[in-house]
C-alpha cells in the first residue's frame, strides 16, 4: 500500500499506486515549486527546473517517503493527494525548541 510520484513531460506529475492520476502542475512563471498534500499528513515541495523532478519531503506525514531520480514513494495507505502552487505561508516556521531550564534540579 503505497504510492509513486514520478515526473512527466509536459509539466505533469503521474499518481500510480493506491491512486492513480496525472496531475497538472499549477505552473507559475516565477515560482518553479509547487506543493503536494498527501492524506498521510505529507507535505511535499516538487520542483521543475528544465525538464527536472526534484522531491523534498517539508513535513513527514506517517507513511515512509522515499525520493529517487525524479520520484518520490510514499509507503502507506494514502487516500487522497493534491497539489497545489507553491506558497511559503503554507509552510509553519519550526525553530528549536527551547531546552528545559532544569528547574528540578535540586542544587
Amino acid at each position: 500500500m503505497s504510492i509513486t510520484i514520478t515526473g512527466q513531460p509536459g509539466q505533469r506529475i503521474a499518481v500510480a499506486g493506491d491512486i492513480t492520476k496525472t496531475l497538472r502542475i499549477p505552473y507559475d512563471e516565477i515560482e518553479e515549486r509547487f506543493l503536494l498534500a498527501a492524506s498521510d499528513g505529507s507535505l511535499i515541495e516538487g520542483r521543475l527546473e528544465e525538464d527536472r523532478f526534484d522531491f523534498r519531503v517539508v513535513v513527514d506525514g506517517a507513511g515512509i517517503s522515499r525520493i529517487g531520480s525524479g520520484e518520490l514513494t510514499l509507503d502507506w495507505a494514502v487516500e487522497w493527494v493534491t497539489i497545489a502552487p507553491y506558497d511559503a505561508g503554507a509552510l509553519t516556521e519550526r525553530g528549536p525548541m527551547p531546552l528545559p531550564l532544569f528547574d528540578s534540579l535540586s542544587g
